[in-house]
């Protein structure tokens, strides 16, 4: 088996259907399985998707324990050599599993792969990120970083920096879409994703652990993808997400920063975001 596509659903039932038929109609060339875990949803019997899509794998979890832990229990059953982590909310446009897999076997210092992104309205989604460090969030708020040739620029920053118009190696990309191998998940400690978060910001704690052992995380044009991503979030929900996020940012932190480089790091990520919020 070349790859295993493990997809989450909580009460998202066309979305995700959307999503498995795009896969079914754009994936080419390789061998791959579909495992659907179900986070205990409510608004529909997630029997439905067997209806619909009989040759899938379907996890009906006994509860919602989040995003991380949903998709370990895809991974336990996973037969790929790889394990593509895949939200719901998302259409493949072309052959993207395909040209992934393709750069990764003929990389074994990849860990981690994405590919391009987009919104619902055709922007580009900005997937290939570093890491949240005391000069990158220096560079961005004394916005220094303009100073760079656009070269240097491109590749200090990443993020919306980075136009995506060409592969680019990277410290972590969006759990939206993101190819894994095996191999590295199995040279973890617990030899599954590390799933201390509900949601949000495991994905850069994911290509963390990934890069400790060695691989490299790498971000490729080639595939496309629409994501759909926070489309019903009213403006009180979004807030709450904000808080979410960078509540676990800085728990992430400490994975790089002990001690007063720490205490460093948050004074000048928060103060940023409350600039940020102000302006918002």
């Amino acid at each position: 088996m070349d790859v295993s596509i493990v997809i989450v659903n909580y009460n998202t039932f066309e979305d995700t259907c959307n999503c498995i038929q795009s896969i079914y109609e754009q994936t080419k060339d390789i061998e791959f399985e579909i495992i659907v875990v179900d986070n205990q949803s409510s608004s529909f019997n997630p029997q439905e998707f067997k209806n619909l899509f009989p040759t899938i794998n379907l996890i009906i979890s006994a509860e919602n324990g989040g995003f991380a832990k949903g998709n370990n229990q895809g991974i336990e059953i996973a037969k790929g050599k790889y394990v593509l982590l895949l939200n719901p909310d998302t259409i493949l446009k072309n052959n993207a599993i395909y040209f992934l897999w393709k750069e990764m076997e003929m990389d074994s210092t990849i860990g981690i792969s994405t590919c391009h992104l987009e919104y619902g309205d055709g922007k580009i989604q900005y997937t290939a990120r570093k890491f949240r460090t005391i000069s990158w969030e220096l560079l961005q708020l004394t916005q220094l970083y303009r100073f760079f040739p656009k070269e240097k620029r491109e590749n200090t920053m990443l993020h919306h920096y980075f136009p995506h118009d060409r592969k680019m190696e990277c410290d972590w990309v969006s759990g939206a879409c993101m190819l894994i191998r095996m191999e590295a998940i199995n040279k973890l400690p617990q030899q599954h994703l590390s799933d201390i978060f509900f949601m949000y910001v495991e994905d850069a704690l994911w290509c963390w652990q990934i890069k400790q052992l060695g691989y490299n995380v790498m971000f490729f044009p080639e595939g496309r993808i629409v994501h759909y991503e926070h489309k019903s979030l009213d403006k009180e929900k979004l807030k709450r997400l904000y808080n979410v996020i960078n509540t676990n940012t800085l728990i992430f932190s400490k994975q790089y920063y002990k001690g007063i480089k720490w205490y460093i790091f948050a004074s000048i990520y928060l103060f940023k975001q409350k600039l940020i919020n102000i302006f918002r």
